[in-house]
């Protein structure tokens, strides 16, 4: 993952704390998440405007093409437990040694 997805050196990685590589990880996954989004914003806008000439309601993209984060921000969500120091130095350790 760091060095084929992320593309941090192997020298790099291997002096990053675990702590460290979390933060990197969440930063890319947030990165690579924003792009897919923006893709797809992009497609159901494009879409909207293709089709709204032929039909007599005014539709919006999210009525349109409803997606998954349309609805985020509702409290219905369970927050995932955050790992302890612990259990993320024992994982790290688990996937450099191998």
């Amino acid at each position: 993952m760091a060095v084929g997805c992320i593309g941090i050196s192997m020298a790099e990685f291997m002096a990053m704390e675990p702590d460290e590589f979390g933060h990197v990880c969440r930063a890319w996954q947030r990165m690579h998440d924003d792009r897919e989004r923006a893709e797809w914003e992009r497609m159901r806008l494009s879409a909207t405007i293709g089709i709204q000439p032929h039909v007599r309601k005014k539709l919006t993209p999210r009525q349109l093409v409803p997606l998954p984060w349309d609805s985020e921000g509702k409290k219905n969500r369970p927050k995932q437990p955050e790992p302890s120091a612990e259990e993320k130095k024992r994982r790290f350790e688990e996937l450099t040694h191998r």
